[in-house]
């Protein structure tokens, strides 16, 4: 059998404008790599957008030469520019509508972390106060023996909540377990609160945090951040 060969051949202006679209897209990709690594996309977009502008600008200069005539490089230049203008104008507003949507979800996250906490913190605490009455006038047991036989296994920084769900974040940390007095504290693990420069109880900075501390008097809260 004879082999047989194809031969494609291809106009130096289609080359031309492979390269071109081959250069545009390794360009525009290659901000994403080296943007720094965040959990934002804005940053490498930003960069990608940017790239983007300037890989246009070459390619207009690039295809509004001779022998087109000066006055449709003049117009199609300016119409151009007017639409990479209103395209930016339109991702800068993209961006912030974004980040402000973004914080605003996250007061939700705060409002609803903060209600979760007041309302399961206080549970055992109650439940150990009022054990610890119905000991009657000759007390015997301390609020932590009492807390200590309603919680099994408790001691000082475990954590004593129940996961509602899978994947449940909240933890509730007994910060203090002393015969008279019981602390515990609860806090976001990435919803920010009041003070940035608080320091949480795991070590972080600037998350939600609730306190709530039992003696034999009762219950006490302090939203600390």
């Amino acid at each position: 059998m004879e082999k047989t060969t194809v031969t494609i051949e291809i106009k130096q202006e289609v080359s031309i404008t492979l390269l071109w679209i081959a250069g545009g897209v390794i360009a525009v990709s290659s901000a994403f790599l080296l943007a720094p690594q965040s959990a934002e996309l804005w940053p490498a977009a930003n960069l990608a957008g940017v790239i983007a502008g300037v890989y246009l600008v070459a390619l207009l200069l690039y295809a509004l030469r001779k022998p087109l005539s000066a006055k449709l490089r003049i117009l199609v230049g300016m119409v151009a520019l007017v639409a990479m203008a209103c395209t930016a104008f339109t991702w800068m507003r993209m961006e912030d509508q974004s980040r402000w949507q973004a914080e605003e979800l996250m007061k939700i996250r705060a409002v609803i972390g903060r209600g979760i906490m007041k309302n399961e913190m206080p549970k055992p605490l109650l439940k150990t106060l009022e054990a610890y009455h119905q000991q009657g006038a000759r007390k015997k047991k301390s609020l932590a023996d009492v807390f200590r036989n309603l919680q099994p296994g408790v001691a000082a920084c475990s954590n004593i909540h129940k996961p509602m769900w899978e994947g449940d974040p909240m933890r509730v940390i007994v910060e203090t377990l002393d015969p008279d007095r019981i602390v515990l504290v609860s806090q976001e693990t990435y919803v920010k609160g009041r003070d940035p420069n608080f320091k949480n109880y795991d070590g972080k900075t600037g998350m939600v945090q609730e306190k709530f501390i039992l003696t034999e008097r009762g219950i006490s809260h302090v939203s600390e951040n």
